[in-house]
């Protein structure tokens, strides 16, 4: 009962406190969020000017004015006349600067300065007013950065020179205005070089505008490669006033300044959140030209803690007053429940206890189901329970008396717990002459002697139901005769003891089928090959003897009918080679040899087969020799067989690609072929016997469907794999990865491949 109010108690203070907790992560995310989308639009912003900034530059650089600029001083032939045209073409430029000015209210100034620094066109703003320098008023700017770096560039490079108080005859303008500077060459038809076009563009304003149409987070920074803060100052303000704001910011947040004054650690096109005990904030990055990193800008949205989550305080106090009412709540209920259960859970348990004792549902002699309540709804259910439960042990009996698969229990230790009937008709003995002895008396001596040790592996405690998916065995009789078997074996806990379940299957009869395919198969096919032998050498000397003698359409039946016979060896070939890989009976003559050699010969060799198809072969290899420890014989069977396939699929003219090289102690070989690639629905089926992936290529390109299943086992026996990589429209890779013989050669080397492979225990036997 203690525990109980207790626990009511502590969960409802818990709930309280997670509660505030959460609200308070909650708002801090949100706020996150809220900054996050602040500093995107910004940088969206600031991104719009200067991309409109840029495209006015290339605009201005590109107007009429410019050439008629250029063809004016080379009307050397009367200099008055050719400086009155001259003076005819500035004022147009001006004009066009003054539209511009006019029509946007951000730009400050628009220049064109000549190839000798000196401004030759100038349009100012004043207020509201946009007006053209006097000629006395130009200015020789050759030795500013900006007009250095832009001279001699490419036309259409713009170049952008980030944000920073604007400047007149070296010192900055008062009141402080933030500028940006963006330029570009002026060239003419002939591309002869006039000068630079220079606007500058009012940030003052622009962050002013931008802070008013976004709602502004509690502070918005801005602040440029040099560390100037440009959203500090207001537009009027001193020096001194700029620089005191700045030092109380600094003193505020000092985390934060720290942050900034260190520059960016972020990646481009990102934002990067900034959270301690003072304040939340969000920082990202923006350049003028990404090919330029000397010029960007900081971007920073920030809220202070104490303000943020100021809010919350009214919510606490709400929660804090309901997790008490809660509390006090819960304590008196849970008193009350726990004192009204504990009698009638009495009674339950004492139904539990005998059910678990082995009793029967009829012999429960406890009162209580009669009960209206919860604990009278869950005796009945107890009591069903045990029924539906002694029903289907019934059941489950029935099934394992009635099963036609022989079924048998055993113990951790290998004790046969249980037999079924169909365990009594295969195996000869009685169920009281198994239960109670050793599985071990119906295995062969080869899994008698490794069964104990089998049964003490830990793996066998882990999770899982089914162990090895079944296996094959030989098991033995009364009689002493043995039968053939596919066992699979489960696991159960009963009352915490491991027990294993064994199903089994007679194979007696299906060993006979497959005894009777295999031989039916081998006979028909070695039946066939002698004759057919004869009748593609009968059609071979007919077409070289009597060919020419035969009419046109003769001599294509005899074509016809020589390459079906043809056709017909390679599948009789296929068939018995997949008869033998079954049968484990296909033969392996391990040998070293060069890998580059023997791929540059099987090319060779399959050249001729690929220009009867107007297909090449391009081999890509490393210069030194690979040495392998492989079957010569079939591994070319199976290198010919893929560079024949890529072959086929190659439309006329393409190349078949392949190449050869070393990762770590293996060799991989690709052939790639730029035919129409494997339909992605085949890809799981392309290993299989007979398998096409269109019915109608049997006709066109031929193939017996068997060349990749007996490659795939050829690749298998020397410890190697086969794969591919397709996409429909895109052509096949297939790739053959076999082991680099190791260079002391110091095995045996009549052994197969993976002879560095650990030798693993024999497991095959009954559990």
């Amino acid at each position: 009962m203690i525990i109980a109010v207790g626990l009511v108690l502590a969960t409802s203070i818990l709930v309280g406190f997670w509660q505030i907790w959460k609200n308070d992560e909650t708002n801090i995310a949100h706020e996150d969020e809220r900054l996050n989308f602040v500093l995107q639009r910004v940088m969206k912003d600031l991104s719009t000017v200067v991309e409109d900034t840029a495209r006015n530059v290339v605009m201005l650089a590109g107007t009429p004015p410019i050439q008629g600029i250029l063809t004016a001083r080379r009307n050397n032939s009367v200099a008055e006349i050719a400086r009155i045209e001259e003076a005819i073409w500035k004022d147009r430029l001006a004009q066009i600067f003054l539209s511009l000015g006019e029509s946007n209210r951000n730009l400050l100034q628009v220049r064109l300065i000549g190839l000798d620094g000196k401004e030759a066109i100038r349009v100012n703003r004043i207020g509201e007013t946009v007006v053209r320098a006097s000629p006395k008023e130009l200015q020789d700017k050759s030795q500013h950065a900006y007009v250095q770096q832009t001279l001699g560039t490419a036309r259409g490079k713009i170049k952008y020179f980030g944000i920073d108080y604007n400047r007149e005859h070296g010192e900055i303008e008062e009141p402080r205005v933030f500028v940006m500077r963006v330029a570009t060459m002026a060239f003419g038809k002939d591309d002869e070089p006039l000068g630079i076009i220079v606007i500058n563009i009012d940030m003052s304003r622009v962050i002013a505008k931008m802070m008013g149409t976004v709602r502004a987070p509690k502070q918005f920074l801005l602040i440029n490669e040099k560390g100037t803060y440009l959203t500090m100052p207001e537009r009027n303000a001193s020096a001194a006033t700029i620089q005191a704001r700045l030092q109380v910011f600094k003193s505020r947040y000092p985390d934060l300044a720290a942050r900034l004054d260190k520059g960016w650690r972020g990646g481009d096109n990102e934002t990067v959140r900034v959270r301690n005990q003072s304040f939340i904030a969000r920082i990202g990055q923006m350049r003028f030209d990404w090919s330029d990193p000397s010029h960007y800008l900081l971007a920073v949205t920030m809220t202070p803690m104490k303000e943020l989550l100021a809010q919350n305080q009214e919510m606490q106090r709400q929660v804090f007053l309901f997790t008490a009412l809660l509390a006090l709540i819960g304590a008196n209920v849970a008193y009350m429940l726990t004192r009204h259960v504990v009698k009638p859970l009495q009674l339950l348990t004492d139904a539990a206890r005998q059910l678990s004792r082995g009793a029967t549902v009829d012999s429960l002699k406890v009162d209580g189901r009669d009960r209206p309540d919860e604990i009278g709804v869950l005796l009945r259910s107890v009591y069903e329970m045990a029924s539906n439960l002694e029903e289907k042990q019934k059941s489950m009996r029935a099934i394992l008396t009635t099963a036609q698969n022989p079924i048998l229990m055993i113990s951790r230790r290998g004790i046969i717990h249980n037999v079924n009937d169909a365990t009594e008709q295969l195996f000869g003995y009685s169920r009281e002459e198994m239960v109670g002895q050793n599985i071990s008396m119906l295995m062969n001596e080869h899994d008698r002697k490794h069964h104990d040790s089998y049964l003490q592996r830990p793996s066998l405690l882990g999770p899982g139901k089914i162990l090895d998916g079944g296996r094959e065995v030989q098991a033995v009789c009364k009689d002493g005769s043995t039968v053939p078997i596919h066992l699979a074996v489960s696991k159960l806990h009963i009352k915490n003891e491991l027990f294993f379940t064994g199903i089994m299957t007679d194979l007696t009869e299906l060993k006979k089928v497959d005894k009777m395919k295999s031989e039916f198969v081998s006979t028909v096919s070695h039946e066939l090959r002698t004759p057919l032998t004869s009748i593609k050498g009968a059609l071979g000397l007919l077409r070289s003897t009597s060919g020419e003698a035969l009419p046109d359409s003769g001599r294509k039946m005899l074509d016809i009918a020589y390459a079906n016979c043809e056709r017909l060896s390679v599948l009789i070939n296929d068939i018995l080679d997949m008869e033998k890989i079954e049968a484990g009976k296909l033969t392996y003559d391990f040998a070293l040899f060069d890998l580059v050699a023997f791929l540059a010969e099987v090319i060779e060799t399959n050249r001729a087969y690929a220009e009867q198809a107007g297909v090449s072969f391009v081999f890509q290899s490393l210069p030194d020799p690979i040495i392998i420890f492989a079957d010569r014989c079939r591994l070319e069977q199976v290198v010919t067989n893929v560079l024949s396939n890529a072959v086929k699929y190659s439309p006329g003219g393409a190349q078949v690609e392949v190449s050869a090289y070393v990762e770590e102690s293996k060799v991989r070989i690709a052939v790639r072929d730029h035919g129409e690639g494997i339909p992605e629905d085949f890809h799981d089926k392309i290993f299989g016997k007979f398998a096409q992936a269109d019915s109608s290529d049997t006709r066109t390109r031929g193939g017996t469907g068997l060349g990749l299943a007996i490659s795939r086992e050829i690749i298998k026996a020397h410890s190697g794999q086969i794969e591919f990589e397709s996409a429909a429209g895109e052509g096949t890779t297939f790739f053959i990865t076999l082991d680099i013989a190791p260079e002391d050669q110091s095995f045996n080397r009549a052994q197969p491949p993976g002879f560095l492979a650990e030798q693993l225990e024999d497991t095959r036997h009954i559990a």
